[in-house]
């Protein structure tokens, strides 16, 4: 797809999609690149779960949308019992942990908390996993239940010829 750059708006902040309604905010190939690179985090991420470790997230909502996105693994729930029993309970599978907490207030400070818990069992954390992604979605959306819903979205803008089809099949294959 080909931005039209004659058809730029005035604040020459957005560029309109030709034959379509939308504006985006950036060009197109921004919103590729940014795709590409959730790919990546996804495929590592899928192969981090794959290995056997695990994935701390705050609820069940967190929970479905990283298995729509075709993470099998263990996706541990951390709001639903004391952070030491859970932690406890990591420590003694000897896994590696992803802390994907939401990006917000609340989020951050249960993942620092978690991470202080998890340090002192000696518990491996990845964190550059979660940096990567926060920094691709931070200023687009505040919570890892919206990734699903997000990633499909940047499909349909960054590849017009993808269809969602909106039934359980993954985003991410």
């Amino acid at each position: 797809m080909v931005i039209d750059i004659d058809h730029m708006s005035k604040n020459a902040k957005s560029y309109r999609i030709p034959g379509s309604e939308k504006t985006l905010k950036a060009p197109m190939f921004v919103y590729r690149r940014r795709l590409e690179l959730i790919d990546e985090l996804l495929e590592e991420l899928l192969c981090f779960s794959r290995e056997g470790n695990i994935i701390l997230v705050e609820g069940k909502r967190d929970q479905i949308s990283l298995r729509k996105l075709g993470i099998e693994g263990k996706i541990e729930l951390v709001t639903h019992h004391p952070l030491t029993d859970i932690c406890e309970n990591v420590a003694a599978t000897g896994k590696e942990v992803v802390i994907l907490t939401d990006w917000d207030r609340r989020g951050m400070i249960l993942e620092k908390k978690i991470t202080e818990h998890l340090d002192h069992y000696g518990i491996k954390i990845q964190c550059q996993l979660r940096r990567r992604i926060l920094s691709l979605v931070q200023k687009d959306i505040k919570d890892v239940e919206s990734l699903y819903t997000h990633i499909v979205k940047l499909r349909q803008i960054a590849d017009p010829d993808y269809h969602y089809n909106n039934t359980d099949d993954d985003v991410f294959i």
